[in-house]
């Protein structure tokens, strides 16, 4: 059912891309920008909004802004650095997204791997949200960032320069990357008219063509938008309602407050049932609204579906692959998880294990350049792990909602995203650099002094002071206070000296 819900998601943003309703969407917002601020934040808010698959957010929001970019002097660096640290951030963060299912497949195969059988995966994935504290604050980072119209570092020179020069420098990339990319060539087909075969004059529509949104220039009807918004919005409210419907016998005639309520239905709902519902209404919504607002051909809503699906087959591949390594690092094998807490009990502090679970997700993410499979390793480990350690010497299992092990799950993620952040080789990063027409290795190093920071203010007012027990909000609210005052003091507009 996990890989149900893939295919169906990425086949419902597959007809998002090609059907045209994101680029009418987008297009039409950004007619009414005025100002650089105004830019920045519009880049933001699309980033936040495309909230489903962090590919889509990237090439989406780099492709069509690219433009709005150089009309106010938003740098290149800066407006992929703007795409990049919300695509992977939101969509991490978002119960309803292309991650969601592997997330709570992998929580899943840990609380197997603790022989802990009656704990939802769903209620602890949702339990770790707050948890995900460089996910949070890299939005934070990003929302101070634009509003305030400030950068410092690499950033800020290239800011100035964006300004002056009438935005050459950033047209000259454009210009450049355009060229050297293989889909600038009517005659070369995409990767799915070479996987599928056939003539390459079979592939030269926009449905097999670039994945970039704004090489598409024909016009598209502004009521077309609402192709876009009206799936996401009835695959959120399909998820919802199925979620009750199933959980909702379980709840007591007699049990008050809306938060215990909400909490009881989601742990007895059937989390991957609602969000199979969810895709599937999402998708068929997508296919009419296009056909009917758009007179979008079937032709291409149907391979702009197929096309979607494909681009989920790698993530698929990685979520099976971790289901074959759980397997074999059980207790009944392996039992890696039991050899890691005899070795590290003595040696690593339970109250220092989500920071070490955050330094080590970000070192693999940036190694091997894929949050998700940073993700898929790690997570049955580190959940096995911190339910040992948490226990000490008792022959019981931590509490899996206990500090401790509710931040190591969040640590997990929040550590491969922000070495996906950081990392040349990651395939998000390398898509935000060419969805937004910017150098690749530009791109990294003008970003690397934010997702540093950014990771720094997670270790100490995230990981370290939640283990201790104090409360995740507050860490959050710290966390914010900081990152705020780090941009006002230490950035600088690109009008000041």
């Amino acid at each position: 059912r996990a890989l149900i819900f893939s295919l169906l998601l990425g086949a419902m943003v597959g007809v998002l891309e090609s059907g045209g309703g994101m680029r009418s969407l987008v297009s039409r917002l950004a007619r009414n920008i005025r100002s650089r601020r105004g830019g920045q934040m519009l880049i933001t808010g699309l980033g936040l909004g495309i909230f489903f698959d962090d590919y889509a957010n990237t090439l989406l929001v780099g492709g069509t802004m690219r433009t709005t970019a150089d009309r106010f002097g938003i740098s290149r660096a800066k407006l992929a650095y703007l795409v990049d640290s919300t695509a992977a951030p939101v969509a991490g963060l978002s119960p309803i997204s292309t991650w969601v299912v592997s997330e709570i497949s992998y929580v899943a195969a840990g609380l197997s791997l603790a022989a802990t059988t009656d704990v939802s995966a769903f209620a602890l994935f949702m339990a770790s949200m707050p948890y995900r504290f460089y996910a949070i604050f890299a939005l934070v980072m990003v929302i101070t960032i634009a509003v305030s119209d400030r950068d410092f570092g690499p950033m800020r020179s290239l800011g100035i320069t964006a300004g002056r020069t009438d935005h050459r420098l950033a047209q000259e990339t454009a210009t450049s990357t355009a060229s050297d990319t293989p889909e600038a060539s009517a005659e070369s087909p995409s990767w799915l008219a070479r996987l599928l075969g056939g003539p390459a004059k079979w592939f030269r529509d926009p449905i097999f063509g670039t994945t970039d949104p704004s090489a598409e220039t024909e016009p598209l009807p502004e009521r077309l938008g609402w192709a876009a918004v009206i799936p996401v919005l009835a695959c959120v409210f399909a998820v919802i309602t199925s979620l009750y419907l199933s959980g909702r016998g379980a709840v007591d005639e007699q049990m008050t407050g809306f938060l215990r309520i909400a909490g009881t239905v989601i742990s007895n709902g059937d989390s991957y049932q609602s969000l199979i519902h969810g895709g599937a209404v999402g998708l068929l919504l997508a296919m009419i609204l296009h056909r009917v607002l758009g007179a979008v051909s079937h032709r291409r809503v149907l391979w702009g579906a197929l096309r979607g699906a494909l681009q989920m087959l790698p993530a698929m591949v990685i979520l099976w692959l971790a289901w074959a390594l759980s397997a074999q690092t059980g207790e009944d094998k392996l039992d890696t998880g039991g050899y890691l807490a005899s070795r590290l009990s003595e040696q690593v502090s339970p109250l220092f294990l989500p920071t070490a679970v955050f330094l080590v997700a970000g070192a693999v993410a940036f190694s091997t350049g894929t949050s998700w499979g940073t993700i898929a390793i790690l997570t049955p480990l580190s959940i096995e792990l911190s339910l040992r350690i948490g226990a000490g010497s008792s022959a019981e299992l931590a509490d899996p909602f206990g500090p401790v092990c509710v931040a190591t799950v969040g640590s997990v993620l929040a550590g491969a995203i922000f070495g996906d952040h950081c990392s040349p080789l990651s395939d998000t990063t390398i898509l935000s650099s060419r969805a937004s027409g910017c150098d690749h290795l530009v791109h990294v190093r003008t970003q690397m002094p934010y997702a540093l920071s950014v990771g720094l203010i997670t270790i100490l007012l995230g990981t370290l002071p939640a283990a201790w027990g104090i409360s995740p909000y507050v860490c959050l609210a710290l966390g914010t206070i900081a990152i705020v005052a780090m941009v006002m003091i230490v950035g600088k507009r690109p009008d000041q000296l």
